[in-house]
């Protein structure tokens, strides 16, 4: 780098002779040079980030294949510059080496990482930029030994340069766009799948659950309700659920309706709400004539995030009820029979107590 600033201050400034070619002196630009120098590395790093993701991972890697493919261009620029032959091959074999080995580490560095996703589109990638940077070494021989005109030798860097680069950008933003369309895919099946175990664990619980939508139509009807009522799922798909309810319970049903899917657009806390659905009772003598439910409303949203109905989700009461129902006929059972016993044990007991005050009921009165 010393002798460089050296000869660029001291001995041609921008563009210097290579005095030294076969075939007659030719221009050596160092704003070429200067230009390599810095994007020769950073197209090592994309090409090693394509393949290793972790970044302090991947600086750690390319560190000394930066530094490589920073020298061996400086090196070149050197090599033309120089006037003294023994100088000059030395620092020749110096550039040719280092680019050989960086692009040698570079391959080491795909070959590691054979597993990374889209391998085969980053592998060309990395192809590309090696069968450039051949024909750059190539055509850098080239001029040197007079096999090429100078105008021709620049004529593939300036079209090499331009092209490595956008092809490059290119591949680049495909592999980008793949993953991301990769990353969105895995997304798209893992939320598929998580809605499809959720409306299973919904249909196969041992609950009753149903929904409806904003018209208070059902929606859906779980196994446990088809238990419950007799009723199957695709008889009351798309039914009104006040059209199942006992007809003592359709307009406070409606009401709860109402009031939940307003709650739901204000956020409010989700309510109990006891439903009375008529069963198939007519078909099936083992079925409760009215299921008795006590329900949690919770909202139900879309993809979009908008409300679209509501879902229910409860435990079944007809035991309960029936044995609230058990409870008040033992209890006025147990007052009526209060009140027919007393009656007529009160009058005995008054019989009884006026005999043993008779002075004939003396001997009697062991057995009164």
């Amino acid at each position: 780098l010393l002798t460089g600033a050296y000869i660029w201050w001291f001995s041609g400034g921008v563009v210097h002779e290579d005095a030294l070619a076969l075939g007659g002196s030719r221009p050596v630009y160092v704003a070429r040079f200067a230009q390599w120098s810095v994007a020769v590395p950073i197209m090592v790093l994309i090409s090693n980030k394509a393949f290793i993701e972790s970044t302090p991972r991947m600086l750690q890697r390319s560190a000394l294949g930066l530094f490589g493919a920073f020298l061996y261009v400086w090196a070149a620029w050197l090599t033309e510059v120089t006037t003294t032959h023994w100088v000059r091959w030395p620092l020749m074999v110096l550039s040719l080496s280092g680019a050989v080995l960086v692009s040698i580490d570079q391959l080491k560095i795909a070959s590691q990482h054979r597993t990374t996703p889209l391998f085969g589109i980053k592998l060309g990638m990395l192809t590309y930029q090696l069968i450039v940077f051949a024909l750059y070494l190539c055509v850098f021989v080239a001029g040197a030994f007079g096999v090429v005109t100078s105008r021709s030798e620049q004529f593939v860097y300036a079209y090499s340069d331009a092209a490595v680069k956008v092809l490059q950008g290119a591949i680049l933003a495909m592999i980008r766009n793949r993953q991301g369309a990769m990353e969105i895919h895995r997304w798209w099946m893992a939320s598929t799948a998580m809605q499809r175990d959720v409306q299973e664990l919904l249909d196969k619980a041992h609950v009753p659950i149903f929904s409806v939508d904003l018209d208070g139509r059902i929606t859906q009807w779980n196994f446990s309700m088809s238990k419950l009522t007799g009723l199957k799922s695709d008889r009351v798909q798309s039914k009104r659920l006040v059209d199942l309810v006992a007809a003592d319970y359709k307009e406070g049903i409606q009401a709860q309706l109402t009031a939940c899917l307003d709650a739901a657009s204000a956020h409010a806390d989700a309510n109990l709400v006891e439903v009375a659905i008529r069963t198939k009772a007519a078909s099936d003598q083992n079925l409760p004539a009215i299921r008795m439910l006590a329900m949690t409303f919770v909202p139900m949203n879309g993809k979009s995030g908008a409300l679209e109905g509501i879902t229910a989700i409860g435990q079944d009461l007809s035991d309960l009820a029936n044995m609230k129902v058990v409870q008040e006929r033992k209890a006025a059972l147990m007052a009526m029979l209060s009140h027919e016993i007393r009656s007529p044990l009160h009058g005995m007991m008054g019989l009884t107590d006026a005999m043993l005050q008779m002075p004939s009921s003396k001997p009697l009165q062991r057995q009164l």
